[in-house]
């Protein structure tokens, strides 16, 4: 019985033990854990994103976003610091709020594009 027990507990730390990861962009590099924990990140286009004084504003509409779905009924704008921008590695913008529309991380392509 206590081998037992004791094989269902290292089967059990073992499962836990997983390198949890974050999801991928579509074009394949994934997204640094620290701003995504399955869908919180997606791309988005890049009428939704213009360039203010201090920094970038991005507007997402109802269901534009995986964690902006259509049942929120507003628009959600974000005003992002130029400091807050990370390269995107693919050259596309990507956003990664959480389901309150708070800012995880923002990916812009690099320069005022």
């Amino acid at each position: 019985m206590r081998v037992l027990a004791s094989i269902t507990i290292a089967v059990m730390l073992a499962a836990g033990a997983r390198v949890t990861r974050a999801h991928q962009a579509p074009s394949g590099w994934e997204y640094p854990f620290a701003c995504c924990s399955g869908a919180d990140c997606a791309r988005i286009d890049p009428g939704e994103v213009r360039l203010g004084k201090t920094g970038f504003v991005v507007t997402i509409a109802p269901g534009r976003h995986p964690m902006w779905p259509t049942e929120r009924r507003e628009l959600l704008i974000l005003q992002i610091p130029h400091d807050k921008a990370r390269l995107s590695p693919d050259g596309l913008w990507h956003l990664c709020i959480n389901d309150a529309g708070e800012l995880l991380c923002f990916f812009s392509p690099g320069g005022d594009s």
